[in-house]
């Protein structure tokens, strides 16, 4: 609901040429972008729970990747979990996500003889925590309502949205039912009755003033970011990691996190 002002409208494609993965705005029915939908759902949730101080961000070097289309990054970003959290089923996947990876860690440091786990493997790459967050997702979603990272994400959120009745499932009364991929609808009583357009604009608020903050003037003025051309120096800096923007770590990182993961999955067209 409402995601027509945080994502970017889908690209122009030939004419017939229709994917099987399509994203709207369910208040306007406007098609969006699929990869920048995930993008923006994983982003809005992190520095979410980063501004409720729940999380925290640490950036480490590494050897870049050398794999289109990644960003040839020369850092990662990891993620640390301070306190548990809930109140969305983003946020739900990613508290699982986190407990999954620790009881790895400490299994690991059983094993090595150590009672607990240091406090650098507390540290998570994003990718592993959205992996793993992936992994809790699909186990509650049905055969029919899995897709690519970029629906499941989404259609995880409607799940969600649907089960607290500010939508609407559409017919599942046959077996071709089932099978199409239809749209809920939305709520429009629960809509007004709990103010979400408000609350769409003060989320909208508060993610311009973390930019304004957190990013730098060129990502800020980039309407393809971060898909578009990233300053090499962001890339490859000469400068301590930890003067490098937030913001514009956070955002690449996730780029790169739904990118590497996508190219593993299936097309999902032409019934591949």
């Amino acid at each position: 609901m409402y995601a027509g002002r945080f994502v970017r409208p889908a690209a122009r494609r030939a004419i017939g040429s229709i994917p099987r993965d399509r994203a709207f705005d369910l208040t306007t029915d406007a098609e969006l972008d699929p990869r920048d939908f995930a993008q923006q759902v994983v982003y809005v949730t992190l520095i979410d729970l980063y501004k409720d101080g729940l999380v925290q961000f640490r950036l480490t070097a590494r050897q870049p990747t050398f794999m289109p289309p990644f960003p040839h990054k020369s850092w990662e970003l990891r993620v640390r979990q301070l306190d548990a959290f809930g109140g969305s089923p983003l946020r739900d996947s990613l508290n699982v996500s986190f407990e999954m990876i620790y009881k790895k860690q400490l299994a690991r440091a059983r094993r090595a003889g150590e009672d607990n786990v240091t406090e650098d493997h507390l540290w998570v790459t994003l990718d592993e925590l959205v992996e793993h967050a992936l992994k809790a997702i699909r186990q509650e979603m049905s055969f029919w309502e899995k897709g690519s990272v970029y629906s499941d994400l989404r259609n995880y959120i409607g799940i969600g949205l649907t089960a607290q009745r500010f939508l609407t499932p559409p017919p599942q009364e046959t077996w071709l039912d089932r099978m199409r991929r239809k749209s809920p609808s939305i709520n429009p009583i629960a809509m007004t009755t709990h103010q979400l357009e408000d609350r769409a604009a003060k989320l909208q608020s508060s993610i311009e003033a973390f930019r304004k903050r957190f990013a730098s003037p060129a990502a800020c003025e980039d309407p393809t970011w971060p898909s578009g051309e990233v300053d090499p120096g962001l890339l490859s800096p000469t400068c301590p990691l930890d003067d490098l923007p937030l913001d514009d770590c956070l955002q690449v990182s996730i780029y790169e996190t739904l990118i590497s993961i996508r190219q593993l999955e299936p097309s999902g067209e032409a019934g591949i």
